[in-house]
């Protein structure tokens, strides 16, 4: 991560059963890159020797830092999602998008505080959760046009002037 993101204290310990598991394995380096980022984000609580993730459901690393810290392309970030929520390693909690400032949100589903019916990426590839996938909104212009087999400017042309 570059300087301007970094926290002196943060860092996240990556259990050895999720390192060599077929849900983290089959990731792409751009997933990996996102899923590290995103863990990046937790912040932790200790108290009584447990540790606990208290902003975990509400975690973002949005597309716009994606770009920024890595270089790629936002149709990179959106396959990385895709796979995590695939390989159930995240699950999102959030849409985001709906005004300035709505970030999607996300749950990591790797931490130790976890009951592990929530760990998904254990159950992966025997299930996996393709279905919660956040399909692209569905955009409803042209669509009472689309399919005219009649041309649309008859009625709006001028027969004897020539338009600039």
């Amino acid at each position: 991560m570059s300087k301007k993101h970094l926290r002196v204290n943060a860092g996240f310990f990556f259990k050895y059963e999720l390192l060599f598991s077929t849900s983290y394995l089959e990731l792409t380096k751009s997933a990996r890159d996102l899923l590290h980022c995103l863990t990046m984000e937790l912040k932790f609580s200790k108290k009584d020797n447990r540790i606990s993730y208290p902003n975990n459901g509400s975690v973002s690393y949005t597309e716009i830092q994606f770009k920024e810290e890595f270089g790629r392309a936002s149709n990179t970030y959106l396959t990385a999602r895709n796979q995590l929520i695939k390989n159930g390693l995240i699950r999102q909690t959030s849409r985001g998008g709906m005004c300035r400032g709505d970030m999607a949100t996300y749950k990591i589903l790797i931490t130790s505080d976890l009951h592990p019916r929530e760990m998904r990426w254990l159950r992966y590839p025997k299930e996996n959760w393709e279905c919660d996938i956040p399909k692209q909104k569905k955009y409803q212009v042209g669509i009472g046009t689309r399919f005219k087999s009649k041309a649309t400017l008859i009625n709006s042309t001028h027969n004897d002037e020539l338009h600039p």
